[in-house]
């Protein structure tokens, strides 16, 4: 009897831990009650029970059994503890690649900031691991149905972007850009990492950063890398660091020798939303606010040549809970406003940019944002008339600079990418074109 009550509760205790890890991501905790049940679970199955030659062929395979469970849970514990101490990861406080190198891309005056903590309204609820608040973050914002989540949002901003020294903790950030410049080059393009608008890919991780800048520099290309400002901060304060950014990097053109006309935009995930958004209901328009004292930059033209986006999403149907990493969150909070908000940030139905080349690439498998998102929008560029090039890759979202490079290239320089040899044909055949001519 004692053997039976410690084999049930054993197993309650590691489907118990497993289920409350999944549901609710109180990683410590449950692990340790499914450690100790899987030792549990080892001890009633190896150390009590007749001995193994007593024991009838199906006693012998239930032990087994019970050694095999207790080796994968164990295994499957440790395994959640190295992704919470994340030795390999994106540790708080990397820093962002060549961010010596930055120039901030305002002047003394920076719309938008206070010397106001952010903490006064933040809605921070604990401090987890960044691998933790990532997940706890994705599995909050994939979603088509509307939850308040802000307190899961502003914990990943605080625990990765104000723990890890990338963000302060007033709203008082510089946004700037990190520029990649090659001689001679006539071409620069002007680099967004995503982050769903609580951080910027890039902190930590180089590639929606420095591994695509580089990658352009060795095909000619010059890029700048911006950080811009996001959560806690509500739009359109990122809006108006990117048209800033353009703004920046097009009056630099002559000291560093590409085109103004020639600047254009790579956004990835909420990047490419950002660019999507940008060009469709931003681009020429003054998002400066009233009393703000501007500089010669700020009479730059913001005009792009063209804008690529990397598993973009185009309006926020299939992420309703995304919408309070970007946006005020009482309106968020208001089912009439965010009714009318998930209209207003529907690029399908917002498309103004016919006169923009475009470049959507999207992962035929992406879980986190729906494919259908930038089909939509590929269909309603292409029924106004633009020209938009579609990229799909067969795997979710995230995917590397190698499964869209190539593609991206032959559409930012077609007239670089390399001709197609026409196929041999057989002996026949020639001779067959021969003669017919």
């Amino acid at each position: 009897m004692k053997r039976l009550i410690g084999l049930i509760v054993s197993l309650a205790m590691i489907a118990g831990g497993l289920y409350q890890m999944v549901f609710t991501l109180n990683t410590k905790l449950w692990m340790a009650v499914m450690g100790i049940g899987a030792i549990l679970l080892f001890i009633v199955t190896f150390f009590t029970g007749p001995d193994w030659e007593d024991r009838p062929w199906y006693g012998k395979i239930l032990r087994i059994l019970g050694i095999i469970a207790t080796c994968v849970v164990l295994s499957g514990v440790i395994g959640a503890a190295l992704f919470m101490i994340n030795p390999l990861g994106n540790d708080e406080g990397r820093p962002i690649a060549d961010v010596k190198e930055h120039i901030n891309i305002w002047g003394n005056v920076i719309p938008g900031n206070d010397l106001v903590s952010k903490m006064d309204y933040m809605e921070v609820d604990s401090e987890p691991p960044v691998p933790v608040a990532r997940l706890r973050f994705e599995k909050a914002v994939a979603s088509d149905k509307y939850a308040d989540v802000l307190n899961i949002i502003d914990t990943y901003t605080y625990t990765h972007g104000i723990e890890g020294e990338y963000d302060s903790i007033l709203y008082n950030d510089e946004p700037f850009v990190i520029p990649y410049v090659v001689e001679g080059s006539s071409d620069a393009v002007l680099i967004i990492p995503g982050g769903g608008y609580a951080i910027r890919s890039n902190e930590g991780k180089d590639d929606e950063g420095a591994v695509i800048a580089k990658a352009l520099n060795e095909r000619g290309i010059s890029a700048f890398v911006l950080w811009y400002r996001a959560n806690p901060y509500p739009a359109p304060i990122a809006e108006m660091d990117l048209q800033r950014g353009v703004r920046w990097v097009r009056a630099h053109a002559d000291s560093y020798g590409y085109s103004a006309d020639n600047v254009s935009l790579l956004g990835f995930g909420a990047g490419g939303n950002l660019a999507a958004a940008y060009i469709n209901k931003y681009m020429g328009t003054s998002l400066l606010p009233e009393g703000y004292t501007g500089d010669g930059t700020d009479g730059a033209s913001d005009r792009v040549a063209g804008a690529a986006m990397i598993y973009p999403f185009m309006n926020y149907y299939k992420n309703v809970p995304l919408l309070f990493a970007h946006y005020n969150s009482e309106t968020v909070r208001s089912v009439e406003e965010r009714t009318a908000l998930l209209e207003e940030t529907d690029l399908t139905k917002q498309f103004n940019s016919a006169d923009i080349r475009q470049f959507v690439s999207y992962g035929t498998k992406d879980r986190l944002v729906p494919p259908d998102s930038a089909r939509d929008y590929i269909e309603a560029a292409r029924g106004a008339g633009a020209e938009v090039t579609e990229h799909t890759v067969d795997q979710g979202h995230y995917y590397g600079t190698e499964d869209y490079l190539d593609a991206y290239m032959a559409w930012l320089k077609p007239s670089a990418a390399p001709a197609e040899e026409p196929a041999e044909q057989p002996a026949e055949e020639a001779s067959e074109t021969t003669d017919g001519e």
